[in-house]
């Protein structure tokens, strides 16, 4: 090798050295900005490999686990920090093998309440495979937030109890008044102001009752009781009770033919017909001309039962807010009628049915056509 090769060939060597040392600067300077803006980060942050074992952790996830300063920890250690029936190692896998996200809440560790979000990492290889490299898991400290919502579902539990007995008794009274004291309510102004006591206590223990049954369900109260029975016999009784509403209004209540020949279902039939009277007095009081019928069929494992009105219907804007708390099935956002309704009736129903393993939603809906609603309870 001549004297210019080999200058030219040392050249090179320095050209490449300066390269790989630049190069090298900027991995450290890359990897040192990721460790700062994950050590930033409130969420604690977990990363694992596919055994899975911890490979990462940031400041956050640390303070989380112990307040005494340590390295890193493996993910047997953070499993017994955890309550014992979690098994996070175990849903870490899971989540590898299927390839699916999970979110678990309110998980107890001491004092703390956490929420985690496991999310499995893949590669997605050149012949389209799918190659799982590990996963993440993110840990947001909640305790704060579940304190404060605790709190006021129990006061909210407690004050609505404690209001429904004077309110019992002023019903009560006003309904004695009326009945024993005929001769002092022939004066006109006087049986009217009676009426209206008697209508309004009606009104809040009616809104003092859905206060009771949402705080109820929503913190795991209500004990449901699954007996096998027939939706055909539920529809019927509420049909009849709710007629001389459907009457007052020229409305036909009709039963369908499949709610004959639906299988039985097995569900809380007490709740249960409470979901059929909030759905069928929804579809009343939206509905002004025509009528209302329930019907239902067997669909798998499943009993569907529907409700289809002729009323004003909805538009594509206000059936995204249905099913919420507060929110009533009016054509008007802005127009709810706080005389009739609590605006909690589709979101208890909502509760119930999932609670009894089936599903609710609009299925249908048209402005100045009519709507219909639809739930699904498994067979017995």
């Amino acid at each position: 090798m001549g004297m210019r090769e080999e200058q030219g060939l040392e050249k090179r060597i320095r050209e490449l050295e300066a390269t790989v040392k630049l190069r090298t600067e900027q991995l450290i300077a890359s990897t040192s900005r990721a460790y700062s803006f994950l050590d930033s980060l409130h969420m604690g942050f977990i990363m694992c490999d596919v055994n899975p074992e911890v490979v990462l952790t940031n400041t956050s996830v640390r303070g989380f686990l112990s307040d005494e300063a340590r390295g890193e920890w493996t993910l047997a250690e953070i499993d017994q920090l955890l309550e014992p029936s979690l098994h996070l190692k175990e849903l870490v896998t899971q989540s590898l093998k299927e390839q699916r996200s999970m979110e678990l809440n309110e998980v107890n560790l001491g004092k703390r309440v956490l929420r985690l979000f496991i999310a499995p990492m893949v590669n997605n290889e050149a012949k389209g495979d799918v190659q799982p490299i590990g996963a993440v898991i993110l840990v947001e400290d909640v305790t704060e937030k579940t304190v404060l919502e605790r709190s006021k579902d129990e006061f909210f539990f407690i004050a609505s109890h404690e209001l429904r007995t004077p309110l019992t008794a002023i019903r009560g009274n006003a309904s004695v008044m009326k009945k024993y004291y005929p001769d002092v309510m022939k004066d006109q102004n006087l049986s009217a102001m009676v009426d209206d006591i008697h209508t309004s206590s009606m009104r809040l223990i009616e809104l003092v009752n859905d206060f009771l049954d949402v705080s109820a369900l929503e913190q795991g109260k209500i004990q449901m009781n699954p007996e096998a029975f027939k939706l055909d016999d539920v529809v019927t009784e509420v049909l009849r009770e709710l007629q001389s509403l459907g009457d007052a209004k020229s409305l036909k209540l009709v039963a369908g033919p499949g709610l004959g020949g639906t299988p039985a279902v097995l569900a809380d039939r007490k709740r249960v017909k409470q979901v059929v009277y909030n759905l069928l007095g929804n579809a009343i009081k939206f509905t002004d001309g025509g009528g209302i019928t329930v019907d239902a069929q067997a669909e798998g494992k499943f009993a569907h039962c529907t409700v289809t009105d002729t009323g004003s219907g909805m538009s594509e804007e206000n059936q995204k807010l249905l099913f919420r708390k507060f929110q009533q099935a009016g054509s008007s956002l802005l127009s709810r009628d706080t005389t009739t309704g609590t605006g909690l009736g589709l979101y208890i129903s909502k509760l119930i049915v999932e609670l009894s393993g089936g599903k609710i939603g609009l299925e249908h809906s048209e402005v100045g056509k009519g709507s219909t609603f639809g739930f699904t309870l498994p067979v017995a």
